[in-house]
């Protein structure tokens, strides 16, 4: 295990976590190099090895060492904006291995994607459809596109992260999928590769995944059975983790990751399958190491204040989301109460009414399953610096991979 108590003592491979902290300071994000490559080798097993085309999804994490990593086991990068175009440009990946996903693209992202000649677009509703062909016209070019469909079923996960509802923003309802793709001859600019679909994130149960399969093959049928045949079906990304025990093995966590490969396999083997998982190839490979600043009490609630915030992990003040929070030094008493930032905002909460390790100022804690969704989400609100990021390579040593924000960095852009 990558994260786990030595003397009684947490450790990141072999590591003691207190020097990190002594030579980055606190607030840092902590990586396990050898979770992250676990996690990819799982995936590379169940879905590449099984002729699936596999994109990461960036916006769990953009940081290029983490971009390398997965771009050296064969991932492509699905992407929703032009400066994660050019974040995975800059480390390695061309055209051909991105795909442009997201609601709202602009000109001129449309016009860098075209002219880079990407993988595909997953186009999202009509109006960007159109948008798109009246741009490829202009650049003579042609565009491949996926066109996303919304199949209105239910992920059984939070309501903000359930993207495959009627009521979500995402994707186009079944009938009008439908109609562009038996009306193509409208677009001569597009060439219509196929389907994605991408019903939600942090998915635990495999069955919504099994109904879209089920779905999918549905669809396709109609579609073949007017003639337009498509060589490619996305089925998205949403695998969940396991925030409560964030250091489980990922096939613990998910162990349905070959049998959803080889039901897809079995039921549409005659398209080119993709899938775009983010969140478990980095969620449980990073903590946030942070230092107990001092303790306070407002009649019976107990209050440990960090120097970490909700600058540097948001999703417990969007989504009521579990972190675990761990002591650095082992203990075995405890109190309830919560773990709060120093941000000037009653949501700056990582944990609230939690049984935790009886803290003192001046301890170290960190907040598990900081690799997805916490430094791609980190801000600068209350001109606080964005947090360093530090890998512990597989050797056992500690590598610098995002350093700390200067203040002149953070006002650099004011004039």
């Amino acid at each position: 295990m990558a994260f786990s108590y030595l003397n009684k003592r947490l450790h990141c491979d072999g590591v003691d976590l207190e020097t990190i902290a002594q030579k980055y300071g606190t607030p840092t994000y902590v990586y396990s190099e050898s979770i992250l490559r676990r996690n990819v080798q799982v995936l590379k097993e169940a879905f590449i090895d099984r002729g699936f085309k596999v994109s990461y999804a960036m916006k769990a994490n953009s940081n290029p060492a983490i971009l390398k990593l997965f771009r050296d086991y064969g991932l492509g990068v699905d992407i929703v904006s032009a400066g994660e175009y050019k974040m995975a440009e800059r480390v390695g990946f061309t055209g051909p291995e991105i795909n442009f996903a997201g609601v709202g693209k602009t000109i001129a992202e449309l016009d860098l994607a075209l002219e880079s000649e990407i993988g595909h677009f997953n186009v999202e509703s009509r109006f960007e459809l159109d948008l798109l062909e009246s741009r490829a016209a202009v650049l003579d070019k042609r565009a491949r596109v996926l066109l996303r469909l919304n199949p209105d079923i239910d992920p059984q996960t939070h309501p903000h992260i359930s993207t495959g509802l009627k009521r979500s923003k995402f994707g186009m309802g079944s009938e009008k999928v439908f109609h562009i793709l038996t009306h193509s001859s409208e677009y001569p600019h597009i060439i219509f590769k196929g389907i994605h679909c991408h019903i939600g994130s942090q998915i635990v149960n495999p069955q919504p995944f099994y109904d879209l399969i089920d779905y999918l093959s549905l669809f396709t049928g109609r579609l073949h059975s007017v003639g337009v045949d498509i060589q490619h079906l996305d089925l998205g990304g949403g695998f969940g983790v396991n925030y409560e025990e964030p250091f489980e093995d990922i096939l613990t966590t998910t162990p349905y990751l070959e049998t959803f490969a080889e039901i897809a396999n079995k039921k549409l083997n005659q398209f080119q399958l993709h899938i775009q998982p983010g969140r478990v190839l980095v969620a449980n490979s990073a903590v946030l190491l942070s230092r107990v600043l001092g303790i306070k009490h407002n009649g019976d609630q107990h209050f440990v204040v960090i120097d970490g915030a909700t600058t540097d992990i948001v999703r417990p003040a969007l989504y009521n989301a579990y972190h675990k929070v761990s002591a650095h030094q082992e203990s075995q008493n405890s109190k309830i109460g919560d773990v709060v930032g120093p941000v000037c905002e009653s949501s700056d909460a990582l944990a609230r009414q939690r049984e935790l390790p009886d803290f003192k100022s001046g301890d170290l804690l960190t907040i598990a399953s900081a690799g997805a969704y916490a430094s791609s989400m980190g801000s600068t609100y209350n001109l606080r610096p964005l947090s360093p990021e530090v890998m512990i390579l597989k050797e056992g040593t500690a590598k610098l991979i995002r350093r700390r924000q200067s203040f002149d960095e953070m006002v650099g852009l004011y004039v």
